[in-house]
């Protein structure tokens, strides 16, 4: 019979709930943390944030004087921006009967087209002087995870132009490139951070400490609760209110518009197949890309080891099967205790977590952190363009001001900062089978990385990935 002494937190532990901020809108959150996890935080994560805030604030807005506005953006560095990073989640094959009436003039029926679309934005509320607009832009496929840009339509002049419109295709790019920098942060990241918090928190408070999974998992949660917690509740995050001694909120809207991005990567965008509602993955999702390449082949890696760890886990667990009950009902496609025996089931949903939590999350931030904050904007201080638009100012397009907050919030919040490495993971098993194959996976990650290497996909050094979602 089990004790609450054999649970981490005598089954009193963290437990999702409805998201204060957006109860229908956002996946659940997890409010009510131990003291210690908090303590942990703050010792190793928190205080980072409180220091360098005010330490960096007046360096960053001297360097936005230096360097204000907008760096020009050659069609080369666009289509990689948008093929070639994680931008490149948003393409899809999914044109719905609205995009290819839009592009109807531009589309060979005879050969295969993707789009990216970035329609999410349309939430966004401009602060005064600034500008935001939906856009689409069509690619036609040329070989596998190849593609040639055709043309962008922006929605807000309801334009469509192409590689000979001068400066409104120039323009029309940084429009692209801020929607991409916007839905990216704001709508498809963020779905691999807040819906895995219910795992996380389930994890602690309903598995023994001793069961084979709780030791699997423990080890890819620390710091997650509080970070998210601090970044869906705290007066100071980027999703909450700004003040205006925010100078780290770098986004051109208020807080309602830009909280409603979050709604539409969760809920979905009605009627527009590139924006599903959110359900929890069994594999990474498809990204037409390198990128995604690089993503499958750790998942891959990290498939083999939790499939050989779970199979020491008796066929129909009753922990395994409290513990899938309690999940499938906070987290939309997640299997119930009958499913998660079904197949591959249970390997996929955890090999998928642990994933998500290391590859998936800490990959997204190295590569948001290397893009330039003045060829890829979040504020731009210029409408969207029409046919025959000329660029008033590059320099003009971002202010010292918005130079400042937008790289403040690069280094403390988009940028990664690895406190506990993947490679250096220990497992708390209790076999020595199981350590064996701890010590093992480590050894893969590290032919895994070189296999990528050895293929020119070297998007991340392994030394760089995270152990759980820290930042």
């Amino acid at each position: 019979m089990m004790k609450p002494k054999d649970f981490l937190y005598g089954r009193k532990g963290p437990w999702p709930q409805p998201c204060p901020d957006h109860p229908y809108g956002e996946s659940p959150g997890v409010v009510h943390l131990p003291i210690g996890e908090w303590i942990d935080w703050w010792a190793n994560i928190g205080f980072r944030y409180m220091t360098q805030w005010p330490v960096f604030t007046p360096i960053y807005f001297i360097n936005g004087l230096l360097n204000p506005g907008c760096k020009e953006v050659s069609d080369q560095e666009f289509h990689n921006y948008l093929t070639n990073s994680m931008m490149a989640r948003f393409i899809t094959p999914q044109l719905d009967e609205i995009d290819r009436d839009i592009f109807k003039e531009y589309i060979d029926p005879t050969l295969d087209y993707f789009i990216t679309d970035l329609e999410a934005v349309r939430t966004v509320k401009t602060f005064k002087g600034q500008f935001v607009s939906p856009t689409k832009t069509l690619l036609k496929k040329t070989g596998t995870n190849q593609f040639e840009i055709i043309c962008i339509y922006v929605d807000e002049t309801k334009t469509i132009l192409t590689h000979n419109d001068g400066d409104a295709w120039d323009l029309a790019k940084y429009f692209v490139l801020q929607g991409g920098a916007i839905c990216a942060t704001l709508v498809v990241h963020p779905l691999l951070h807040f819906p895995l918090d219910s795992i996380n928190a389930i994890t602690k408070t309903a598995l023994p400490k001793k069961h084979i999974l709780f030791k699997l998992l423990y080890a890819h949660l620390r710091f997650t609760l509080p970070l998210e917690n601090a970044v869906l509740n705290f007066k100071m995050s980027l999703l909450h209110p700004d003040g205006w001694w925010k100078t780290y909120a770098p986004y051109p809207g208020p807080y309602d518009g830009i909280r409603e991005l979050l709604v539409e990567g969760y809920k979905g965008i009605k009627n527009n197949d590139s924006y599903p509602p959110y359900e929890y993955p069994r594999r990474p999702p498809k990204v037409y890309s390198n990128y995604g390449v690089f993503l499958d082949k750790y998942y891959e890696t990290i498939y083999q080891f939790v499939d050989d760890v779970l199979k020491e886990i008796p066929k129909n667990d009753k922990h395994v099967k409290n513990w899938a009950n309690y999940i499938h009902q906070w987290i939309p496609g997640f299997p119930d205790g009958e499913e998660i025996f079904e197949g591959k089931t249970f390997t996929e949903v955890v090999a998928y977590f642990i994933w998500d939590v290391t590859v998936g999350h800490t990959l997204d931030h190295y590569n948001f952190a290397e893009m330039d904050v003045r060829k890829v904007p979040l504020r731009l201080r210029q409408a969207p363009p029409e046919k025959g638009t000329k660029i008033k100012s590059r320099k003009k397009l971002q202010t010292a001001n918005d130079i400042m907050r937008y790289k403040l919030a690069m280094r403390l919040f988009f940028g990664p900062t690895v406190v506990t490495k993947f490679v250096d993971i220990k497992y708390d098993f209790s076999s020595a089978h199981l350590l064996n194959r701890a010590d093992q996976f480590i050894e893969e990650l590290k032919q895994t990385e070189k296999e990528l290497n050895e293929e020119g996909l070297d998007y991340i050094p392994l030394d760089k990935i995270a152990r759980t979602i820290q930042f």
